[in-house]
């Protein structure tokens, strides 16, 4: 009886030394499994960042996307000019290197002209040989006609015969036709002499824009021919911007729409534009092998059509203006709403 009221009375010595622990930790799971979704922290973060990342998602496409038609398929374009000569020849002097500036009209090439010199006093000299001719033969035109008239009066007067009449008569006819033909050769030695003096001038080759030097593709006592490039020259009067846009997107493009320009060169600067050309037809007929889909098999590609987009630069004050280089690579929002 005394053991059973000792194990009455203490009956907690029974139980482990770790009992009290293990329950209040199933307690606390309890208690945590009993708190509700909307409280529990590792369901409220992801969700809430992932409705904040969606509503930054739908604020851009409304702001940036929903009323734009954009591409990265652009680059800065100007008008370039081929400097080549019209005649063969060797380059005696080059006036300016790449990367300079030029006027229209100033003398960027200078090609060897001694045997041009040399041809120019040979056509003189026929020029003044022909025109010395004509002298001779108008003398002769004169004194032929003399010797008809004479001749006329004396087979009136039947002193001589009709075969000598005849003869004045041809020999006339033979001065008119030195005469003319001393005439022809003063003009065809004129007409060398502008020939040579043209080609004179051709061997001084001039900027026909006022513009930047680009590239020079030959060197000084190089012999060029004719067509044959010798600088590049881009004409800084106009540039424009080049978009490739795709063909799906282009039923929404219009002329004078506005345009936003960044610049890959120039981050943080915005250039504003306006739509001025739609190309009549997409970029990939005009490359080195335009596509023909006539036999064979078939893949679909969605073709890039060109719109030319005038350019001008937004800044802040105080900044300094910056140069637009040919083929930059920039960005494109086209306004279509």
């Amino acid at each position: 009886m005394q053991r059973d009221d000792q194990r009455t009375a203490h009956p907690r010595e029974q139980l482990p030394p770790n009992a009290d622990a293990e329950a209040s930790d199933s307690e606390a799971i309890q208690s945590i499994e009993n708190v509700p979704l909307y409280r529990k922290r590792r369901v409220v973060i992801p969700v809430t960042l992932v409705i904040l990342a969606a509503l930054a998602g739908a604020w851009y496409w409304y702001v940036n996307l929903r009323d734009f038609v954009s591409t990265d398929d652009a680059y800065v374009d100007q008008n370039r000019v081929s400097i080549s000569s019209k005649i063969l020849g060797r380059i005696s002097a080059l006036t300016v290197d790449e990367g300079d500036t030029v006027t229209q009209g100033k003398i960027l090439v200078r090609l060897d002209d001694t045997d041009l010199l040399a041809q120019k006093e040979q056509a003189v000299a026929s020029l003044r040989f022909s025109e010395e001719s004509v002298g001779l033969a108008k003398v002769n035109v004169t004194r032929a006609q003399d010797d008809y008239t004479r001749a006329e009066h004396q087979f009136k007067d039947a002193v001589i015969t009709k075969e000598q009449y005849d003869h004045a008569g041809s020999a006339l006819a033979a001065a008119h036709a030195e005469y003319n033909i001393a005439l022809s050769r003063v003009g065809t030695a004129k007409a060398q002499v502008g020939v040579v003096q043209a080609q004179l001038e051709n061997c001084a080759i001039a900027s026909p824009v006022d513009g930047k030097v680009a590239r020079r593709w030959v060197l000084r006592g190089d012999v060029v021919q004719p067509g044959q490039p010798i600088f590049s020259v881009y004409d800084r009067k106009e540039i424009w911007v080049t978009a490739n846009l795709e063909e799906t997107n282009l039923q929404a493009v219009r002329l004078n729409q506005q345009v936003m320009i960044a610049v890959d060169g120039f981050p943080g600067r915005i250039y504003s534009g306006r739509v001025y050309q739609i190309g009549s037809s997409t970029a990939a007929q005009f490359s080195l092998f335009p596509p023909n889909n006539a036999s064979g098999n078939f893949t679909k590609i969605t073709q890039r059509v060109p719109v030319k987009i005038s350019v001008a630069e937004v800044r802040a004050a105080g900044d300094q203006p910056v140069e637009l280089l040919p083929g930059m690579s920039v960005e494109v929002r086209i306004k279509v709403k």
